[in-house]
């Protein structure tokens, strides 16, 4: 059952890497942290584990066999009346082992239909959606897993439908809090698509460490992601405000510097005890790309808490991009076995 998994899941992201080059991203919504843990230490993390079941969606391995009978569900207010939901459960099945089922919807809601001579005439709905499946394994210090994902959105009828899939490994150092991750996300292609056009699911390598001092109550993380690209920057000409000779903005120089700092994502956790956590994060790509010209802000920060016990866990976090604008998270995970188990 194991090598066919990883066999199945190899020849998946052979045959789809091809797709990954040129054309336009789809099904952007996967980018999406997927749960408020995430969300609090920088959006983008694939090390940071511990019984914590909403983890495994960053990096399929980070599922393991203490995650058995939890359950969790993640709630976001993206913008306006944009909602995203995220499901999951980790039942041990026979013959297989342990493994994740997951849900992640993002509801667009109702929306004004408009005529192209401006009438409206009713109303329709649009969402996304992906159902996945992880399985991992554990070889001494070394896990590995992978996720299978079936993509699909819908708008006023119409629909486009994907296959995807995660790839990740960790490596858990067998004396220090130390561990080092590394995921391929979206590895897989897009079909019955709304138009004729080939679209690319969001693909990334990202690669992480997490690390805790012995004696210091801080467990710190740091991610790089993008990796399969260097220049990642972009610059808008419009924020330029120098003009050449002929009165056309002058578009601003890229630096090295830059193109560097733009593929780390740095991630802390304050452990106050064992069952409080506070959360901060910054995200250089967002504070970045979300910059205003003479115009503070909190850009690319994120924060939150964390509560955790035997039965429950429960997460807080927000995440700012622009100086007024900004987006909450809550996450609710329970150990189902131990609340319903009859005494």
């Amino acid at each position: 059952m194991r090598y066919f998994f990883i066999f199945f899941c190899w020849l998946c992201a052979v045959s789809a890497l091809p797709a990954q080059v040129g054309g336009r991203e789809s099904f952007s919504f996967l980018r999406l942290p997927a749960d408020a843990r995430t969300l609090g230490v920088g959006q983008v993390n694939v090390s940071l584990q511990d019984n914590d079941l909403n983890r495994y969606n960053a990096n399929p391995a980070l599922l393991r066999d203490t995650l058995q009978h939890w359950a969790g569900m993640n709630y976001m207010r993206w913008q306006a009346s944009i909602d995203v939901f995220t499901f999951q459960y980790a039942p041990k099945l026979p013959k297989v082992g342990l493994v994740g089922f997951g849900l992640q919807v993002m509801n667009y809601g109702q929306m004004p239909l408009v005529l192209p001579n401006g009438i409206q005439q009713g109303t329709f709905k649009a969402n996304d959606f992906s159902f996945n499946i992880t399985k991992s394994f554990q070889q001494r210090y070394f896990r590995y897993g992978a996720t299978l994902k079936w993509i699909g959105s819908s708008i006023a009828g119409y629909n486009a439908m994907g296959v995807g899939v995660d790839i990740g490994g960790l490596f858990q150092h067998p004396k220090q809090d130390l561990a080092i991750g590394i995921t391929f996300k979206n590895i897989g292609f897009a079909f019955n698509n709304y138009t004729d056009a080939r679209l690319r699911l969001p693909f990334d390598v990202l690669l992480g460490a997490t690390f805790k001092p012995t004696y210091m109550p801080f467990r710190f993380s740091v991610t790089l992601q993008h990796l399969y690209r260097w220049d990642i920057v972009y610059l808008d000409p419009a924020q330029s405000s120098q003009l050449d000779s002929n009165g056309n903005p002058i578009p601003p120089e890229k630096t090295w510097g830059d193109k560097l700092l733009r593929h780390f994502v740095l991630g802390s956790e304050v452990l106050l005890s064992k069952k409080f956590h506070l959360l901060l994060g910054y995200n250089h790509l967002l504070a970045r790309e979300m910059r205003f010209e003479d115009v503070g802000g909190l850009r690319g920060f994120s924060f939150g808490l964390r509560l955790q016990t035997s039965k429950w866990q429960f997460s807080f976090a927000r995440g700012t991009f622009a100086t007024r604008a900004g987006k909450n998270m809550l996450t609710l995970s329970s150990n189902l076995h131990k609340v319903f188990r009859k005494k």
